[in-house]
């Protein structure tokens, strides 16, 4: 079950246990025509879970691996572009 407040995500597991996860970013896809949002957990910032969202913020699961494909391009930019923001 998830739940979205203000940019942060509550995520609660079968086992009951909950994590919480923060926006890393968000992009929008021409190719899907979709928004989504990249989330990650900040007790384990590798641990990172990703929805397309619609206009009343609803979240989506990814439906396929062209999509899946899509996020790690929008990954490895964001990573990029926040390495360059560091060296400067």
């Amino acid at each position: 079950m998830e739940k979205k407040i203000n940019n942060i995500l509550f995520f609660t597991g079968k086992d009951g246990t909950q994590m919480v996860f923060k926006v890393l970013f968000t992009y929008y896809s021409e190719s899907f025509k979709k928004d989504y949002a990249v989330f990650y957990n900040e007790s384990d910032e590798n641990h990172l879970i990703a929805y397309s969202f619609d206009e009343s913020n609803t979240l989506h699961g990814l439906e396929s691996d062209e999509e899946y494909a899509e996020l790690e391009k929008a990954l490895k930019q964001y990573d990029e572009e926040m390495a360059n923001n560091s060296a400067e």
